[in-house]
């Protein structure tokens, strides 16, 4: 197994960021991935004012272009994560596609990142998304495989109840 793991600039433009993830993943295709990882809001600015308005329900603009450049190319796709809306809410969402463009996974972060320093830094993901709830794998012909989303991973037992499911491998993006 041979993965890529994507960085890239991300802009106020959905639509660039969507082009620019999609050359990235053609690239990584090209240089012999098998698997291939986007980033963390990948699609928008990493900003509560922006997460709604980047949003998308599931089966949406980014994850459709997602799936189809999967089965085009044949690649495992860990569409790093985007804001998914559900009604009211908003979540940070990883969705997997498998080589024929199959959505194999869905992860919503769980552990939402808050951080309020007195007299410093003061971010609240919590303000804007939604936590998931779920331990998430997925089949791939290489065995098993994890996935959680940023400080998700900072959580251990999380990490072990995949491994309990056989993830032979932990995608984190």
């Amino acid at each position: 197994m041979r993965a890529a793991l994507i960085q890239m600039p991300v802009t106020a433009d959905k639509s660039e960021n969507l082009e620019t993830a999609c050359l990235r993943l053609r690239e990584a295709k090209a240089r012999g991935a098998d698997i291939a990882v986007l980033p963390e809001m990948f699609c928008c600015p990493y900003d509560n004012a922006c997460f709604r308005s980047y949003g998308e329900p599931e089966g949406g603009e980014v994850q459709r272009a997602l799936s189809a450049l999967a089965a085009e190319l044949e690649l495992y796709v860990v569409g790093g994560s985007l804001p998914e809306l559900e009604g009211d809410r908003v979540y940070n969402t990883s969705f997997v596609y498998g080589r024929k463009g199959e959505l194999l996974a869905k992860h919503r972060k769980a552990h939402l990142f808050d951080i309020d320093v007195e007299g410093g830094q003061r971010f609240r993901e919590s303000d804007v998304l939604s936590p998931g709830n779920a331990v998430t794998t997925f089949e791939t012909e290489f065995g098993p495989m994890g996935l959680c989303v940023c400080f998700d991973f900072r959580f251990a037992e999380l990490a072990r109840c995949m491994c309990l499911r056989g993830a032979r491998c932990i995608f984190v993006p």
